[in-house]
């Protein structure tokens, strides 16, 4: 479907390009209209050829890795030429002269061979160059789109691992309130579907509302404390104005989870502390917690790895992550332009 597409841009090109050569010589001259255009498109043949000779021989062998590229590419313009002065040839002793007794070279009195190559080489190498151009503009938009769906699946990967890890440990929070407190497990395997629809159907967009970023924060951190039997010491602030504003999915979990994995959630002089602050068109985001005795405290071990990746592909120039990593203490400070 795209090489069709592709095929009918090149025609619709170069019907357009006939066009705007006719219709002002139409206009001025007077001349029967079809044997103008019937003029007027043989020329325009001489002119694809040129075209196509630089972006077909030229360009093409240019960007593969042939032996000797040099010669090589001195053999393609050496074509290419041969080709542009084999179909002025045609088109004009072939076509135009038999068949409409038009004759390009009456008025010439001292026309030769030489004078029609070297004509004929002057008058269409900026066509040849046009082709080659084009090649190489329609390499560069090619590796751009490379570019962005490697882009587009290296954020699908980021976020996939963030995911499971996020799953086992909820789920290990529902096995053990299913043996304490077996009451409350429905109410918290409603809590995570919800949480795991938003996971679902929220996280492969490139941005949701921030409002429903939030609510799952939310969420997600009440889950946490259910697990914790409602004994975590966390202290939560969200403040500011929603107003529409979109963010990308899934960025801020990591480190909610990393406060709740790696972090001391019981001490009353230090408690956990996780901060929204929405002003306009940014977002203040901020998350500490006193590290557990003998705990190595990193986002899931590659989890905060993957929150700066995804910080650069998706807002590269617009956020500001800090973070403060002590014996006793983890914290982190991102500014995040939306």
């Amino acid at each position: 479907m795209k090489r069709a597409y592709l095929v009918a841009g090149h025609f619709g090109f170069w019907i357009v390009v006939l066009l705007n050569n006719f219709l002002p010589r139409y206009a001025e001259i007077d001349k029967p209209g079809g044997r103008l255009l019937l003029i007027d498109a043989g020329y325009h043949l001489v002119t694809i050829t040129a075209f196509y000779g630089g972006y077909l021989l030229i360009y093409r062998f240019i960007i593969q890795p042939w032996p000797w590229p040099g010669v090589i590419s001195l053999l393609n313009i050496l074509t290419t030429v041969v080709l542009v002065v084999l179909m002025r040839y045609i088109v004009e002793f072939g076509f135009l002269k038999p068949a409409l007794n038009y004759d390009n070279y009456a008025v010439n009195d001292h026309f030769t061979w030489s004078y029609f190559v070297q004509n004929a080489a002057r008058y269409y190498w900026s066509w040849v160059v046009y082709g080659l151009l084009y090649g190489f503009a329609e390499n560069y938009v090619q590796q751009q789109r490379k570019a962005r769906e490697l882009i587009q699946s290296e954020l699908s990967l980021l976020r996939s691992q963030v995911n499971p890890h996020f799953l086992f440990n909820a789920l290990n929070d529902i096995y053990a309130l299913t043996l304490t407190r077996p009451t409350e497990a429905p109410g918290a395997v409603m809590q995570l579907s919800e949480l795991l629809r938003y996971m679902l159907y929220n996280s492969q967009s490139p941005a949701v509302p921030l409002a429903d970023e939030i609510n799952y924060l939310k969420s997600y951190i009440d889950l946490e404390q259910i697990g914790q039997d409602g004994h975590a010491n966390i202290h939560t602030q969200f403040i500011g104005q929603i107003n529409g504003q979109r963010v990308a999915p899934m960025l801020l979990i990591p480190f909610v989870e990393n406060a709740f994995k790696h972090g001391d959630l019981f001490r009353a002089d230090q408690p956990v502390i996780v901060t929204v602050d929405v002003r306009a068109k940014q977002l203040i985001f901020h998350c500490q917690n006193a590290k557990r005795t003998g705990s190595k405290d990193r986002t899931g071990g590659i989890g905060l790895a993957n929150v700066r990746r995804r910080l650069e592909l998706e807002y590269a120039g617009r956020y500001e992550l800090t973070v403060q990593d002590s014996d006793t203490a983890f914290g982190i400070n991102l500014s995040l332009t939306l």
